[in-house]
């Protein structure tokens, strides 16, 4: 679904657990988070991604980057079955490079095969996104970082489109677990009171379930989370 000029929103609809993708379009092509190969119920995850971005007109090989929120599996599974296709760079906060590691040696023991490598080709730091190549994003992106589902959780700002990519830090209606290895929620409370300051949020694009557009039913989301979590 495309939600503006370049931006667009792949939501999962299947019955087993995957992650919302989202694929921003400029001078670099981002993909954020691409999700589960596979899930639990066998779903074919990746590839009903990879259909729905091609059936946009967009070709794989045009994804020039691939930044995901965080390391948990759902998330970040397919990172390097995707890089393999397009060659497009991969970064993700070293953070959560523990959930890597013991994602693919989970992998490997459950299937007897090795999970193709997602070992990141540069660090999401705090900040403006800095390409390690020097070249345009055309537009602003912000990496905002909000541990508390995970140490290496990061939200993505895009000034411009007047987005938020929340990834697992907050929904509608809803924040994300924080009784996972690494996870606080002090400090999941924390990084929602920052990202609730953001100004001009227009769409709160999260990593599950619906997107809420209107800064005001932002605002209004932000209030009854805080109200009722923390």
């Amino acid at each position: 679904m495309q939600l503006t000029d370049s931006l667009y929103w792949y939501p999962w609809q299947g019955r087993a657990n995957n992650c919302n993708s989202y694929l921003l379009i400029g001078k670099q092509t981002i993909l954020f988070d691409p999700g589960h190969i596979k899930n639990d119920f066998n779903e074919h995850c990746l590839d009903i991604l990879v259909k729905q971005i091609e059936a946009d007109g967009i070709n794989l090989a045009d994804i020039n980057y691939i930044l995901c929120t965080h390391g948990h599996p759902d998330h970040i599974e397919s990172v390097g079955l995707l890089r393999e296709k397009c060659s497009a760079t991969v970064g993700y906060h070293s953070g959560d490079d523990f959930m890597i590691e013991a994602l693919e040696s989970h992998y490997r023991a459950r299937s007897g095969n090795e999970l193709t490598s997602l070992k990141a080709d540069f660090s999401l730091a705090e900040g403006p996104l800095v390409l390690e190549n020097g070249s345009d994003l055309r537009e602003p992106l912000e990496v905002v970082h909000t541990p508390g589902h995970s140490p290496g959780c990061v939200c993505f700002y895009l000034p411009d489109q007047q987005a938020l990519i929340s990834g697992d830090t907050v929904f509608a209606g809803s924040i994300g677990r924080a009784d996972l290895p690494g996870g606080s929620m002090e400090t999941l409370g924390n990084s929602i009171e920052i990202l609730s300051q953001l100004t001009a949020v227009e769409l709160l694009l999260p990593g599950h379930m619906g997107h809420i557009s209107g800064a005001d039913n932002i605002r209004k989301n932000f209030e009854q989370i805080k109200r009722f979590f923390f």
